[in-house]
């Protein structure tokens, strides 16, 4: 990746469906636009654009899975917990029939497929005729992307240095730790790591600390420094407090230690649980959660957890597909198929992703905020699995 010409390349390496991927930060870049929070279920030019987008994947998708070889991308789809994800954006749609907007949770519904579609055969492209370290630099293209698409998205209203670092909270600290383990830096894999450092999210500090456990699983000379480092740190925990520790390092632009200082998603969890035993079917996918938080007043359209987020819209049968899910990736990350190689950096990275998918926008709602880089992550490791157990016997 030195050149103009290997980046084209590698671009392409995912064919239409990964061009299709790359382009989709600068199409938000060009046509979103900013509209009163009231109005998220409006069709204008903007909701156009997105909704021929989201066709196009869909289509684009369903060609590239049913030709030539498909053997990757059913297993990849029915023998990993991709499965789950599947089913419960199949339920998402059959919620139309109790949504509170029928329209707007069968659009956002077919947004997920059509995205989960997409990058399932971004997958099958990649796995079945790159290198696991093409693979790798595909997704680290996919990052780069996004981050100076949100950089550039930002300075439409800001350039302060500090504030520009936080463009990419969601994406580029999903990614850390495959950039941190890449084996030979480049400037790129350091602007990941600058842009995650210094991301400014409280969410994503504390899924980067614990997946600092993902050293375990790395042969490196570093890893009795990390291990000795995390060891002082648990230390320091006992001997000055948690509190004391937890102020000074990931709540340090905090009044306090407390859920009230999590940018309200105490409000919103309170309203969640509420509302999710108010309604034990759901109020529909998506539409369910700013119907519900702009009428007590709040200004969101996520609940900032996947699991009140399936719960809002799908009731408890959504949590359960929704919990399932992500043990089930719990269990695959982990796995002996993971390839050796890949495997520290897949579970950092697969430690962030879940976390922010317990205090961010993410997985279980639309595709918004973490979602996307989320769901190519939790692709990708379930792609090194069938990669592993059915075509690289270890």
């Amino acid at each position: 990746m030195s050149n103009f010409r290997n980046w084209k390349e590698l671009a392409k390496s995912g064919g239409l469906c990964g061009i299709l991927l790359l382009i989709r930060p600068l199409i938000y870049l060009i046509f979103s636009r900013q509209r009163d929070m009231n109005a998220y279920s409006a069709i204008d030019l903007s909701a156009t654009i997105f909704i021929i987008y989201a066709f196009i994947c869909f289509f684009v998708a369903l060609n590239a899975l049913s030709k030539e070889t498909t053997y990757f991308s059913k297993k990849l789809i029915f023998s990993t917990p991709l499965i789950w994800f599947i089913v419960y954006t199949i339920y998402g749609a059959i919620s139309i029939f109790w949504s509170v907007n029928l329209s707007l949770t069968a659009f956002r519904a077919f947004e997920c497929m059509a995205m989960i579609l997409l990058i399932v055969a971004i997958m099958k492209k990649l796995f079945t005729t790159c290198s696991t370290e093409k693979i790798i630099n595909w997704v680290i293209l996919y990052v780069l992307i996004e981050i100076f698409i949100s950089i550039v998205r930002t300075l439409k209203w800001n350039t302060n240095f500090f504030v520009l670092l936080e463009s990419s909270q969601m994406v580029s600290t999903t990614f850390f730790f495959m950039a941190l383990y890449y084996p030979r830096k480049k400037w790129y894999h350091y602007l990941i790591l600058l842009m995650s450092i210094f991301s400014n999210s409280t969410v994503a500090y504390i899924g980067m600390v614990i997946g600092l456990i993902s050293i375990l699983w790395k042969r490196t000379k570093y890893k009795a420094v990390v291990v000795m480092g995390v060891m002082i740190f648990c230390f320091s925990f006992m001997v000055i407090g948690p509190e004391k520790v937890l102020k000074q390092t990931v709540f340090y632009d905090k009044e306090s230690i407390s859920l009230e200082e999590t940018s309200g998603r105490d409000h919103l969890m309170e309203v969640s649980i509420e509302t999710i035993k108010e309604n034990p079917m759901g109020l529909g996918f998506f539409a369910g959660e700013p119907y519900i938080f702009y009428s007590r007043g709040l200004n969101s359209i996520n609940a900032h957890n996947s699991i009140f987020s399936a719960g809002i819209g799908l009731g408890y049968i959504g949590i359960v597909i929704m919990i399932m899910f992500l043990l089930r990736m719990f269990v695959t990350v982990f796995s002996k198929y993971i390839p050796n190689n890949n495997k520290a950096s897949l579970v950092g990275c697969f430690i962030v992703g879940f976390v922010h998918c317990m205090g961010n926008p993410a997985l279980g709602s639309r595709v918004y905020g973490a979602w996307l880089p989320i769901t190519v992550l939790f692709s990708l490791i379930c792609s090194f699995y069938v990669y592993g157990k059915y075509y690289k016997r270890q």
